[in-house]
């Protein structure tokens, strides 16, 4: 395989579906190996890995990015696996489109927490648990009309 990236190690949160994906299969084709982050159903991510080129090339991982706990999990069962993370892109976000008067405390939170907290904490977790120099990218998508 050649590619910019052979010999790295993308962790991409989000990645069973959507922009991840396909940030995912974009990376692949560079060389990359990838974890594919999701946190509900394994059906896409498992497909996702797939089309990576199975386990020797992706991993599929479920994780919460919004749990502290889960984001280091995430990220060691990426070094088990792989030696390292080179990326981390920053891809898990939620959005929901309710009129601003009907946002309840329980919304604000869970959506704090995702887009905040997750992408905080992950990184923090390469800074300071695996000391890693790394790149990262962060996903930004336009919330409002």
């Amino acid at each position: 395989m050649s590619g910019k990236l052979v010999g790295k190690v993308a962790v991409i949160t989000g990645a069973s579906k959507g922009i991840g994906a396909q940030l995912a299969q974009r990376l692949a084709q560079e060389g990359a190996k990838i974890v594919v982050n999701y946190s509900s159903s394994d059906k896409p991510a498992l497909e996702v890995v797939e089309k990576l080129g199975g386990s020797e090339h992706a991993i599929a991982v479920k994780a919460d990015v919004s749990k502290q706990e889960d984001c280091s999990r995430l990220l060691k069962e990426s070094v088990d696996k792989f030696g390292k993370i080179d990326i981390l892109v920053l891809n898990a976000a939620i959005l929901q489109m309710v009129p601003l008067e009907k946002v309840t405390p329980e919304d604000f939170d869970r959506f704090f927490s995702v887009n905040v907290k997750g992408p905080l904490f992950l990184t923090q977790v390469c800074l300071v648990d695996f000391q890693f120099t790394f790149r990262y990218i962060n996903v930004i998508r336009r919330i409002v009309n």
